[in-house]
């Protein structure tokens, strides 16, 4: 008898080890290994084709595209492995074998096209980008025929509203229990303010670190940080520079890399500023690191249109403060005398710039205001609701803007769109007919270097001109508890967990 029981609970003993040893990981607490994810913004559904709402589906590990981009900036198959530009308006796409669904289902081509076929009918503004006129299969390839040549489509693949998505699950249910392929599936959501998932046991890419996850909507960056610091919060993105200190010791990790986002001063061309000496004075009067200081939290000076993470597009000589040059550019411009408050006389009248502000930067616009006084401009900052009320309000000399310079990896959106004579987005009015004869060119010009040759000659026309100032490049950032490893940080912020993430 004391033999059997032996034997009974030698076999428990076995089971409960292997038990232990397979499906759910523990932490070093032995829990099941569980992370709650603070974020600043989730779309109002699960469904990535609708509108930008494939941009939370990517962040929270739950959705992938057929191309992504690394944290160096780099193209990397993801559900595609190869492709090639078979002919200026033909791609094609090697699609990888054995991927599942996460209901276990098989991902073929024909359920690849499927699903592309249906963001290209929800989603007008990536139907635009991708400017695709047909997709079919070819075996395990899928090839896309664009409407002309569109040297972007690449890029264009790499955005979260064409996440995979299985078609003949119940399609019905995107909305809140999307079948996609990521490192982690949908298990619930609660609109603005929870998503709760689970490890893909399919996932095609090695065990993901977690065995579940919870997405929290915490906007207020407080709030959020609060959060953190009561355990709410495992990992958070975006602190600002109000909570940093909070973070900066043994207890926590602050992860961050330069993003593609630029704050910058457009020029209008329509008033003073017209003057070319008169605009190259003013770049060379802003004190840019002093800007990006203002800024913090880990922003860095511009001077120049692309930020030091992407690896194209760079100047020689980037916009620096240098008042010598500032004060004989502004001589060039007929300033050669100041008023008795150290202004200077332009035409007969003291030189005076109206500064069109709309966002939150406020000590960073009065620090510009005040440098610029100090070389001798007048500057009246002027409220308005918006970039485009200035604009249909006119009279201004600057104008606020931000923008990012390479969403999906692509500089061609941002530059086409800025610098372009008479498109509507280009609101400072600048004009430079080289600038519009590369522009035209790019579409059809396929090597990268060459590309990448085109896009830093259109930088140096740029800023020869000086139709912006490039003021700074904030940071991304990610904050975690210390248990919390493999965090990686991406410089296009719609990229945060990955299959790698775990837990102690």
């Amino acid at each position: 008898m004391k033999k059997i029981l032996y034997v009974i609970l030698c076999c428990l003993f076995m089971t409960a080890a292997f038990t232990g040893c397979g499906g759910n990981e523990k932490s070093a607490s032995g829990a099941a290994k569980h992370l709650n994810l603070g974020l600043y913004w989730f779309g109002e559904s699960m469904d990535p084709a609708h509108e930008w709402d494939g941009w939370t589906i990517v962040r929270i590990g739950a959705g992938e595209t057929l191309v992504t981009v690394t944290d160096k900036m780099e193209f990397k198959g993801q559900l595609a492995d190869k492709w090639e530009n078979v002919e200026p308006t033909t791609w094609k796409f090697h699609i990888r074998e054995k991927v599942k669904f996460q209901n276990g289902d098989d991902m073929t081509p024909e359920l690849v096209k499927a699903s592309l076929d249906r963001t290209l009918k929800m989603n007008a503004i990536v139907k635009k980008s991708a400017d695709i006129k047909e997709i079919r299969v070819e075996g395990q390839n899928i090839i896309i025929e664009t409407n002309k040549p569109n040297v972007s489509l690449l890029a264009a693949m790499t955005e979260p509203a064409f996440s995979i998505i299985d078609t003949k699950a119940d399609i019905d249910k995107a909305a809140s229990a999307p079948i996609l392929t990521g490192p982690y599936m949908v298990t619930g959501f609660t609109k603005n303010q929870e998503v709760q998932l689970k490890r893909n046991e399919y996932y095609w890419d090695g065990k993901p670190g977690l065995d579940t996850l919870t997405v929290k909507n915490i906007e207020d960056n407080t709030k959020r940080a609060m959060s953190l610091q009561s355990g709410e919060l495992d990992l958070m993105q975006r602190v600002d520079s109000a909570s940093r200190s909070l973070f900066e010791n043994d207890k926590y990790k602050i992860y961050e890399t330069v993003g593609t986002r630029v704050f910058m001063l457009t020029v209008n061309y329509d008033g003073i500023l017209a003057d070319h000496s008169l605009r190259r004075a003013l770049a060379y009067a802003v004190d840019y690191e002093a800007i990006a200081k203002i800024e913090g939290n880990g922003a860095v000076a511009a001077g120049e249109i692309f930020p030091p993470t992407v690896p194209y597009g760079h100047v020689k000589n980037k916009m620096k403060m240098d008042m010598a040059k500032a004060e004989s550019l502004f001589k060039e411009a007929g300033c050669t005398e100041k008023n008795g408050e150290g202004i200077y006389v332009k035409d007969g009248r003291p030189l005076t710039l109206k500064l069109a502000v709309w966002g939150s930067k406020t000590a960073m616009y009065e620090a510009i205001q005040a440098q610029l006084r100090k070389a001798g401009v007048n500057v009246e900052i002027m409220r308005v609701q918006n970039a485009d009320a200035a604009v249909a309000a006119g009279g201004f000399d600057l104008l606020e803007q931000n923008w990012i310079t390479v969403p999906t990896n692509d500089p061609y959106l941002f530059v086409n769109q800025v610098f372009r004579s008479g498109h509507k987005a280009n609101r400072g009015k600048y004009v430079n007919a080289d600038v519009d004869q590369i522009l035209d060119r790019y579409p059809m010009v396929f090597d990268n270097k060459e590309k990448d040759g085109m896009i830093s000659e259109i930088a140096e026309k740029v800023i020869a001109d000086a139709p912006v100032l490039f003021l700074a490049f904030p940071a991304n950032n990610l904050v975690g508890a210390s248990k919390v490893k493999n965090v990686p940080v991406f410089p296009i912020d719609y990229y945060v967990m990955t299959k790698d993430i775990t837990v102690e």
